[in-house]
């Protein structure tokens, strides 16, 4: 595997199904069956952003069982940097009563036939500024053995991929995601009202994850009123929560992090 020809084939992608079926190319290149990515930074979500080429039944198992939410390797995945595989995680057992959630996730990734895995951390900051997590998994269902030498040989590169990779698909579906909503606004004939300075600044802190009373703080402002300027965003942005105003305020134009 030429770790330079691969990175430009990376950057080469301009859409998700193109990155996907080059990665895929890329993992089979090292020997392995599959890989997946998950966004690991919202607890929250019952249905984070996948994208991978693991069989469909796995990922269905992985998703309708919510295992992303017991998944030892996403919680390691948040608390460091450096690539580890399946066997350095502690999977808690029980002997009595119902099987843990990590347990349940082990054998059914051994039923679906992946022996091993390799998985890949990444942190960043997406557009919004906010703090997140990726979990980035290479699927193994060969030999242990060929396992263990791949990663003395190719763990570093098998990294620096990843870090590609990742970025690549968060630009990628940044771009189609603002795509969808600049076109949805063009599709309903929808306008976006102009909007003050401080509906601007508002909308700004809150890009920055800040709360209420932390923008009303920094502004110099009463709490009641930092949530009149967002009650007047969400009406001029037809929006309705304070994401949607941030994102449309972005996609337009109107505010800047």
């Amino acid at each position: 595997m030429n770790v330079a020809n691969a990175l430009s084939d990376i950057e080469a992608c301009t859409t998700l199904h193109g990155l996907k079926r080059t990665m895929q190319g890329i993992a089979q290149g090292y020997g392995f069956c599959s890989f997946d990515f998950v966004d690991a930074g919202d607890t929250t979500s019952r249905e984070p952003f996948y994208l991978g080429t693991s069989q469909e039944a796995w990922i269905d198992a992985y998703v309708s069982n919510e295992f992303v939410r017991v998944d030892p390797c996403v919680a390691r995945v948040r608390r460091t940097n450096l690539p580890f595989v399946w066997a350095d995680v502690m999977v808690h057992e029980t002997r009595r009563g119902p099987k843990s959630g990590g347990q349940r996730l082990m054998e059914a990734a051994s039923d679906f036939g992946y022996t091993e895995g390799l998985v890949i951390p990444c942190h960043f900051r997406d557009r919004l500024g906010r703090d997140r997590s990726a979990s980035s998994v290479f699927f193994w269902s060969d030999p242990l053995q060929r396992f263990e030498f791949l990663l003395t040989q190719k763990r570093q590169e098998l990294h620096l991929l990843m870090i590609y990779f990742i970025q690549a698909c968060l630009d990628i579906r940044d771009r189609e995601m603002k795509s969808m909503v600049s076109a949805t606004a063009n599709n309903q004939g929808r306008t976006v009202g102009s909007l003050t300075d401080r509906e601007r600044d508002v909308l700004s802190w809150a890009a920055r994850g800040k709360t209420t009373s932390e923008i009303a703080d920094i502004l110099g402002l009463k709490s009641d009123t930092v949530e009149v300027y967002f009650k007047n965003n969400l009406r001029k942005l037809q929006a309705s929560n304070r994401t949607q105003a941030v994102a449309k305020a972005l996609v337009h134009g109107l505010i800047d992090i």
